[in-house]
């Protein structure tokens, strides 16, 4: 091996290394035969098993639910809580399993965006109730139906609400009958979702008594016997009713018929401050 002297310093010059080699990266693994949930996961890599533990996910988590009213009888329905695994924990659980272990995800709850206490401190804009004067069983189905389809619905500031966005065609599929409304030719006729518009001129009349701003609105052909003439809002495929929230707050609704099915209530509430 050659030597160099240098300003007194000694130099190697031979196939020597001056600092170690690098030692190769230790692949962290799972134990041979774990299982979680059933699925085998034994002897894959911790970004395996991390794949894994993903799609574990989409099946395993709980959504919350907000809480909000019922539609028949406006009551507050608590909300429930969610759960969602824990990735890195269960992952964490996984690999410090010794073979043949079963292990059980690592499961995290939370808490939905709207709870009870925040819509016992909500103040209400503005109300409005109609009688239900025409009780056959189609038209009671369609505007309970369309009850549910509008209540808790969420308009946050300068936010748009399109009633039949909220509502959806009216079809027999989606549980829709048929019941009485006006014909083009402005007498009644059997048609699918008879009594929507009960919903619609509702809340219709409880967005005025809370000073929103109405976007579009149309009239029925002809007068109807559950509110003043003037202050109905028909709605179908090329008719909408639609409002913006004007205010700061968020607004939610809160659209419910009695137990007995005598009267429809529209109600519109400003949530408290985050």
């Amino acid at each position: 091996m050659a030597i160099l002297l240098i300003c007194g310093l000694q130099l190697s010059t031979g196939c020597g290394l001056n600092s170690p080699a690098p030692k190769p990266q230790q692949v962290r693994q799972v134990a041979e035969d774990v299982t979680i949930e059933g699925l085998p996961v034994g002897n894959l890599t911790a970004e395996e098993a991390g794949r894994v533990l993903n799609n574990l996910a989409e099946v395993k988590d709980v959504p919350a639910v907000n809480a909000g009213y019922d539609p028949v009888g406006g009551q507050v329905v608590p909300e429930r809580p969610g759960q969602r695994i824990n990735v890195p924990d269960t992952l964490s659980a996984l690999l410090a399993a010794p073979a043949g272990s079963s292990i059980k995800p690592v499961y995290q709850p939370f808490r939905p965006e709207i709870t009870r206490d925040i819509l016992l401190k909500s103040h209400r804009l503005g109300s409005f109730t109609t009688p239900i004067l025409d009780r056959s069983p189609g038209r009671t189905v369609n505007i309970r139906l369309t009850a549910k389809l509008t209540n808790n619905s969420l308009i946050a500031p300068g936010q748009e609400f399109s009633f039949n966005n909220a509502t959806g065609e009216p079809t027999s599929a989606r549980g829709f009958q048929k019941a009485a409304v006006f014909g083009d030719n402005g007498e009644k006729e059997e048609g699918l979702g008879g009594g929507m518009c009960q919903v619609s001129s509702t809340l219709y009349n409880a967005v005025l008594a809370a000073g929103l701003n109405v976007t579009e609105r149309h009239p029925h052909s002809q007068p109807v016997n559950y509110v003043a003439p003037g202050k109905d809002a028909t709605t179908y495929t090329d008719k909408d009713f639609r409002f913006v929230n004007n205010t700061r707050r968020r607004i939610i609704t809160r659209i419910f018929t009695d137990g007995a099915d005598t009267e429809l209530t529209a109600e519109l509430w400003a949530l408290p401050d985050e």
